[in-house]
């Protein structure tokens, strides 16, 4: 970007940094120890180089805003690994003024042709990744411009094609096509949702009439839900799996994001993520949901964390995963309703070949960017946003944007108050 040089980051480098700060310590020690040394050195650099062919680099925040502002890719999947996205979501925190900017991503959003991914739609990034192409003899992923015949030009070395990176290619995607750093990843399966929101106490919605939610029935009125029929209202209830029923379950999903914020803002750490004196068990609604089946994925290294809550990466390694996240979600749950504000990414259904999917309005969708996820003047223009329109005279779109004040009653329910 042209105004805001962003910082390319390998989380590799970051490992590899900490590799040689390591071996200049050994160098002062007795030799009577350097056996062990070498040994654990040898282990230590099978585990980083195993760690390097599975990390990437990707564009985050400059450093000098880090502090201020951060950029997080979202997303909830289904419970498999092979499972598509269901919903996708990048969120600007303004940690400055306490504010927050949601932009919600259609699953059927067109990505295009022959581009680096492997899929066409927004939805199957995270199930499919794009294969890498790494050279054994740089310990790199390799680019197409330096490739011939499967051959790293540089180094004259064959690559090998290896299983890609689905949040790698969920940071990229915002990187490349939206022009937008990220700087960390949260993606949950729908199972570890639910079993989030049961350990919150449940979440408190308004029906206006009687409600059916996988097969039970709610009267109108403030009903208290468990996990998985409000898992079930934000992303299956009338959804009929195509673009045009989509814009009506991203509204929902606000109703049981501003409830879960509103339980949040009661909890302390403790409630959230504390370790028992006595056996070291692992206690609150993060600590068990990190320990579970289906837990929360984010980037959880030294730097991740770092980035996740604006601290130093120092500070940040002393801190266990579910420890992070768990103080994450309690900052997220200090915003107040009325500052966190979503939108919709601006786009109409259209067809790709027999196929129907949802098309980006690119001129719009600059608009909004730049309105709402440009704290600290970080411009964007149609070199940035690149992601493709399917439309040559697309019409106005209804972005919905919107506070979350105001959209979820008071969270007084309990579930065992629930018939």
């Amino acid at each position: 970007m042209k105004n805001n040089r962003q910082k390319k980051v390998s989380l590799a480098g970051v490992v590899n940094e900490q590799a040689k700060k390591k071996n200049k310590q050994s160098r002062s020690l007795k030799p009577w120890i350097a056996l062990g040394v070498v040994v654990v050195l040898i282990v230590t650099g099978f585990a980083c180089y195993f760690a390097f062919r599975e990390m990437v680099t990707y564009t985050v925040t400059p450093e000098e805003l880090s502090k201020k502002v951060s950029y997080f890719a979202l997303g909830i999947t289904g419970d498999k690994a092979t499972d598509r996205m269901e919903a996708v979501a990048v969120m600007c925190y303004n940690r400055k003024n306490e504010s927050v900017s949601v932009v919600q991503v259609p699953v059927h959003t067109y990505l295009g042709r022959d581009t680096d991914y492997a899929v066409t739609m927004v939805g199957n990034v995270w199930s499919k990744p794009q294969p890498i192409r790494f050279c054994p003899t740089c310990r790199k992923n390799v680019t197409g411009e330096e490739l011939e015949k499967s051959v790293h030009i540089p180094c004259d070395t064959k690559v090998e094609k290896q299983t890609g990176s689905s949040s790698a290619d969920l940071c990229r995607l915002f990187n490349e096509q939206y022009g937008l750093p990220i700087d960390n990843f949260l993606v949950i399966p729908r199972s570890g949702l639910a079993e989030l929101i049961d350990g919150l106490g449940g979440v408190d919605i308004t029906f206006s009439k009687q409600t059916t939610l996988d097969g039970k029935k709610y009267k109108s009125g403030v009903r208290t839900l468990t996990g998985k029929a409000a898992v079930f209202y934000a992303l299956d209830y009338d959804y009929e799996g195509s673009p045009s029923s989509d814009r009506e379950r991203m509204l929902r999903q606000r109703e049981v994001f501003a409830a879960i914020l509103m339980r949040l803002s009661e909890y302390r750490l403790k409630d959230l993520y504390a370790v028992d004196k006595n056996t070291g068990a692992t206690q609150g609604a993060f600590g068990k949901l990190m320990l579970g089946k289906y837990p929360l994925r984010y980037n959880s290294t030294s730097f991740g964390k770092a980035r996740l809550l604006g601290i130093s990466a120092e500070k940040a390694n002393k801190m266990k995963a579910s420890e992070a996240v768990a103080r994450f979600a309690l900052e997220m749950g200090e915003v107040a309703l009325d500052k966190v504000t979503f939108s919709i990414l601006p786009g109409e259904t259209a067809k790709n070949g027999s196929t129907t999917v949802y098309s980006v309005n690119q001129s719009q969708t600059i608009d909004l960017l730049n309105e709402q996820m440009n704290p600290y003047g970080l411009t964007l223009d149609e070199n940035d946003v690149t992601v493709p329109e399917l439309l040559s005279n697309p019409s106005k779109a209804d972005l919905e944007t919107a506070t979350l004040e105001g959209l979820a009653p008071e969270q007084t329910g309990s579930l065992d108050e629930e018939e």
